[in-house]
């Protein structure tokens, strides 16, 4: 059975951990680079599919900007993630299935109609 002062030194050994490898402690840029990769594909959020009453709603507000000129707020799916813009919506380009959105500062943006999620009415 070993003594009491043995057992203190014993615990103080366990709570200093493995200063074998403290100094050999470091990252490399691709170990860094791995890291940020894999935390990007946790947060990644999957396209959602629309419904065919979503998607008809979505169609009536894209014409109506199409055709009266009035601008849009659309809500897309671009590379794992949902981002929103606003515009008119200048062309509906039914073979491609994508929209053509004229952003306010002028710029132009091309979505394809499966990456919608919600377009409302300014």
């Amino acid at each position: 059975m070993p003594s009491f002062e043995e057992l203190e030194e014993y615990k103080t050994f366990l709570r200093r951990g493995n200063l074998t490898w403290e100094g050999s402690r470091m990252m490399l840029p691709e170990h860094k680079e791995q890291i940020r990769q894999s935390n990007e594909k946790d947060h990644r959020i999957e396209k959602h599919e629309l419904d065919p009453d979503e998607l008809e709603r979505i169609g009536q507000v894209v014409m109506d900007s199409l055709h009266y000129t009035k601008s849009v707020s659309i809500t897309f799916w671009h590379q794992w993630a949902y981002h929103e813009a606003t515009g008119i919506i200048d062309q509906v380009s039914k073979d491609q299935k994508q929209v053509k959105l004229e952003l306010e500062n002028g710029d132009v943006l091309y979505i394809a109609v499966d990456c919608l999620r919600w377009v409302e009415l300014v």
